[in-house]
């Protein structure tokens, strides 16, 4: 029983929204999800968000319109590049397979935002996930949407209503911080916080979450997280 838990944890917290289309070339005034300008895929398209609980988003973000540009940018970590995808569960919008710009501390990528006023895709109903694998363990990055805001947001979709018991944030086994939420509610969940007085280094996100069943007891869910993070990122 303990093992069948464990797997159907793993499996439910999988990061389930992915795209039900090809990446494919098409019209370009077009909102539709495809393939632009030979540099990522972009546009509107149906998903399967998933029935459980999902992270779905590590970022800071500084903006309340969009310019012509959007700059989303990566910290560097080792040698590897980060898998990065920008979405709005609100307009079904997905932005992925990026051909991101490298320097030498951080990722970037300069982002036409014709098609998010085009869909009319609210600024602060942006998400994005950065990870990178490393030693076959997923670490993942703060993207910075636009600019930063001094506090990161860490975001989760729960299909049904959840109570998140449980949400610290770890550095050498010491809870740093901790924001339990008790009363349920479903869609997206959002918790910030305000590192920037914590040094630079690997964190662990650790959650304990509750989901409503009908005419059963809650099912409960934990599992840990681990993020880089450096207080300059928040500037």
């Amino acid at each position: 029983m303990k093992c069948q838990f464990l797997l159907t944890t793993l499996f439910i917290f999988s990061f389930s929204t992915l795209p039900v289309q090809a990446c494919t070339s098409g019209n370009s005034q077009s909102t539709n999800y495809m393939r632009r300008e030979n540099n990522r895929c972009e546009g509107i398209q149906t998903r399967n968000v998933g029935s459980g609980i999902n992270l779905i988003s590590i970022v800071t973000r500084g903006i309340s319109s969009y310019p012509s540009l959007l700059n989303l940018i990566i910290p560097r970590f080792g040698n590897s590049t980060p898998e990065v995808q920008l979405q709005s569960l609100d307009k079904n919008y997905l932005l992925d397979e990026l051909s991101l710009q490298s320097s030498k501390s951080v990722f970037t990528f300069p982002l036409k935002t014709d098609i998010l006023n085009k869909a009319a895709v609210s600024p602060n109903s942006l998400r994005a996930l950065a990870e990178v694998n490393l030693d076959s363990q997923t670490i993942y990055l703060p993207v910075t949407i636009g600019k930063a805001s001094g506090k990161y947001e860490f975001v989760f979709y729960t299909a049904r209503r959840a109570k998140f018991p449980t949400f610290e944030i770890i550095r050498n086994g010491k809870v740093v911080y901790n924001n339990p939420r008790n009363n349920a509610q479903s869609g997206e969940v959002v918790f910030n916080w305000n590192g920037s007085k914590e040094p630079t280094g690997r964190y662990e996100l650790h959650i304990i979450a509750e989901q409503e069943r009908i005419g059963r007891p809650p099912e409960k869910f934990e599992r840990n997280f681990y993020f880089e993070h450096n207080p300059q990122w928040l500037k």
